[in-house]
């Protein structure tokens, strides 16, 4: 995941793959996504949301290690693991908090007033691309 065109961050999602229960595709599809930070009522805290996926609801980026810590979401980490497990990336709580604050910073808080479980803050957007793998994720505005 480059942030401003700069590789800061590893993700592992699940693949291009049919989800089993008909909802379109596992992984996100290429293009260009609203981010906000919303209350997740599974993590019950606030955390990245990548808005309007089609086919697609409560997409967010979260703290994990393996495609078992996912259902569809990014999971984000320092950097990858390395064999015997390729589907690995370390370091999530630490890329989950640089990342938090990175969004923080450059975020605007929509409804100041509300309760935290129902507040809303506007991060710019994500842009994800089809591989090759080599191409980063980008966050713009963070």
């Amino acid at each position: 995941m480059a942030v401003d065109g700069v590789p800061t961050f590893v993700t592992l999602e699940p693949p291009p793959v049919p989800d089993p229960n008909g909802n379109g595709y596992v992984c996100i599809p290429a293009g260009t996504y609203n981010l906000t930070i919303r209350w997740s009522p599974k993590f019950n805290r606030q955390v990245p949301h990548v808005e309007n996926v089609p086919g697609r609801s409560a997409i967010e980026c979260h703290i994990g290690n393996y495609p078992d810590d996912t259902d569809g979401c990014c999971l984000i980490g320092t950097d990858y693991g390395i064999p015997p497990q390729p589907d690995y990336i370390r370091a999530s709580a630490v890329a989950f908090s640089k990342l938090m604050t990175m969004l923080y910073a450059a975020s605007t808080l929509t409804n100041p007033d509300s309760p935290e479980q129902n507040q809303t803050w506007q991060c710019g957007t994500i842009t994800y691309v089809d591989p090759p793998a080599t191409q980063p994720t980008t966050l713009e505005g963070v």
